[in-house]
């Protein structure tokens, strides 16, 4: 659908991508990554032709349609939520308007005989239009659109600009699914997102025909959703077939073979420059000195690949030790402007204990935890601390305490205990500021930057109790990865707010779900809340569809039956592919396997001594690396089959 051809394009001095082509297929489902600051945004908007490339061309068929949805910058007229959401649908919203205009001219006296007939016919031809695209389904489809987002019905009628950013993304985001692009185009579409939003997301991608690329830091998101990765590193493109776990297990794999590569090269051109440093003198062997020479002059050189902050491991400062109990929050009410967020929450965390407090946004999670470390006062109930806690709280709104005076590591250096201080560079390189970054200005970071130098702060300071907002928000997978090991490391307890489910899933052994006003206790991991929140969805799903089919004309029940059979034909279809998917990942990972095997004896130069042993290894290699091939593309092909018989 859509090509990119040798494309390249800069942005100031930098390079985004250099002679990169590209060709997105239809029903295909990517996610592009790669380090903050690469340029994947900029990517996105060359992709959505909102920018020119300085060189090459971008061609797209002629039924491309792109919808792309910015992770900010969204400008919307004084509407309500329902009418900015509906407007995806402007055809049908004209129809209407223009069938509203000729009724009232309709009831006009002045109005006869022909002019009069002219209108009858062209109410009557504009009538059947509506009808034949189903006008019902304005209200229908924004209003479910809108629910799945998080909005209640009474928020349908407010004005967008009362909403915060991230509602208003809401709103840009149900307008664009209602639009229905054949190419869609989100960045970050879970950063202001729920769990249940998101879950809800998910469902509605799996419906979706068209092509998909992603931006995002929610690994657990791009698992679901994609079928292959795009890596944005360096000015280039690497592709990778399959989810973020596999591109990451492929990954590993690449770079292994490339230090294998870069080792046995340097052990060569040490062996050639020795022989001409040894005979460069010698007149008999000028030439054969002179050869060497030009042959390290063409030889194409292997690059190490770079040390990646996966290497760093962060310990927390140690603490005292509190006392068995460290919360106790006993019948705790709160209300804003008379209205009640909560009221009569219970909850409790002992020592050791690693505590998740999820719900629907605008549920009174932030708050909860702004009276639980003492920054507001509660309505009413008790929060008590327990015996030697000493606790710290992060929360987005932090960074604006930041002394715009510092530079990050003055700023880190404030909070820092003496033993920390031979690890500080490391640790904010974890927090994604190296090299100079670190003499940036406090005044000139963005509010990300300013968020995660605050969060790195936090983490320096000695607590044994952690109560956290939000604090992924604004990292990348990687160093998601390092704080969740650090928390997971942590002697202390934690209470955190976040919509990450990979990030919580191992980390915390009890949930707290704040709904309709009340705290309900799941125990056990997030894994085990989110299939009971997943069977819970689907249920009401269900329901609501039952009560729906009851109000049917009885035409529908042969359509439904005929539904039913579809849908058993596509159970078994479906389990009969979920076997070969399993069948061809036990194959791709048994010739992964004899693939590294053979990388490893390439990197003997010992090999290269017995020819008919090396042509016969490399004969081996290339037929692996064909079916290997052969079974990735089996595999997506077999995925995007799956998906189809999934709807």
């Amino acid at each position: 659908m859509i090509r990119l051809n040798n494309i390249s394009l800069t942005f100031g001095s930098k390079t985004i991508v250099d002679n990169v082509s590209l060709h997105i297929r239809r029903n295909d489902r990517i996610g592009l990554i790669g380090p903050n600051g690469a340029g994947k945004s900029t990517l996105f908007k060359l992709i959505g032709r909102l920018i020119e490339p300085d060189g090459g061309n971008l061609v797209c068929s002629k039924d491309a349609n792109t919808g792309y949805l910015p992770q900010e910058g969204f400008v919307f007229r004084k509407k309500t939520v329902f009418e900015e959401t509906s407007s995806a649908f402007e055809d049908i919203l004209h129809l209407k308007h223009q069938i509203d205009t000729i009724h009232t001219q309709l009831e006009d006296p002045a109005i006869r005989g022909e002019d009069h007939q002219m209108l009858l016919d062209n109410y009557a031809h504009l009538q059947h239009q509506l009808e034949v695209v189903n006008s019902a389904k304005i209200e229908a489809e924004t209003g479910k659109v809108l629910k799945g987002m998080g909005f209640k019905e009474s928020d349908f009628t407010r004005d967008i600009g009362t909403f915060s950013g991230g509602w208003q993304m809401r709103v840009a985001l149900s307008r664009l699914l209602l639009q229905e692009p054949n190419v869609l185009l989100l960045d970050e579409p879970t950063n202001h997102l729920d769990i249940d939003s998101i879950l809800w997301l998910e469902e509605y991608l799996r419906g979706f025909k068209g092509g998909l690329i992603i931006i995002s830091h929610d690994r657990a998101f791009l698992d679901r959703n994609v079928t292959k990765i795009w890596e944005l590193e360096k000015g280039k493109i690497h592709e990778y077939y399959g989810n973020y776990s596999l591109y990451e297990i492929e990954k590993k794999n690449r770079m292994e073979l490339q230090t294998a590569r870069y080792v046995n090269q340097q052990k060569k051109i040490k062996e050639v420059e020795r022989f001409i440093e040894r005979f460069r003198a010698k007149n008999t062997k000028a030439s054969q000195v002179q050869s060497r020479i030009l042959m390290l002059e063409k030889m194409e050189k292997e690059e190490l690949p770079e040390n990646t902050i996966e290497q760093i491991k962060f310990r927390f400062p140690p603490s005292k030790q509190s006392g068995i109990s460290v919360l106790d929050v006993k019948d705790v009410s709160h209300k804003y402007d008379g209205g009640m967020i909560f009221q009569g929450i219970c909850l409790s965390l002992e020592r050791g204990e690693k505590v998740a407090l999820v719900g629907q946004n605008g549920s009174g999670k932030s708050t909860l935890l702004r009276i639980i470390a003492g920054i507001e006062q509660p309505y009413a109930g008790t929060i008590r601390m327990g015996y030697n806690v000493s606790f710290d709280y992060f929360a987005q709104e932090h960074a604006e305490k930041l002394n715009t005076q510092n530079t990050v590591l003055q700023e880190i250096e404030t909070v820092a205990p003496l033993s920390m201080i031979p690890h500080i560079r490391h640790i904010l390189g974890a927090f994604l500021f190296s090299g100079d970054d670190i003499f940036k200005g406090v005044n000139v970071l963005s509010g990300g930057e300013k968020s995660r130098l605050s969060l790195a702060k936090m983490l320096l300071k000695p607590t044994n109790f952690l109560i956290m907002d939000e604090p992924t928000n604004h990292i990348d997978i990687t160093t998601k990865k390092i704080l969740k090991d650090a928390l997971l490391d942590y002697a202390g307890s934690l209470l955190i707010v976040s919509h990450d489910r990979d990030f919580l899933d191992g980390l915390v052994s009890k949930v707290y779900e704040l709904r309709n006003q009340k705290i309900l206790t799941h125990l056990g991991s997030m894994r085990d809340f989110l299939e009971k929140k997943t069977s819970d969805l689907l249920g009401e799903a269900a329901e609501g569809r039952a009560t729906e089919a009851l109000h049917r004309k009885s035409e529908e029940t042969n359509l439904q039956k005929q539904q039913y059979l579809l849908k058993k034909e596509q159970n078994a279809r479906r389990r009969k592919l979920a076997k070969e998917v399993q069948t061809v990942e036990e194959k791709i990972a048994f010739l992964e396997t004899q693939k590294k095997e053979i990388d490893r004896i390439f990197s003997d130069p010992s090999l290269y001594d017995d020819k008919a042993k090396s042509v016969e290894v490399n004969k081996q290699y290339k037929a692996i690396a064909q079916e290997l091939s052969a079974l990735y593309n089996r595999w997506e092909e077999m995925h995007v089959e799956l998906e189809s018989v999934s709807e």
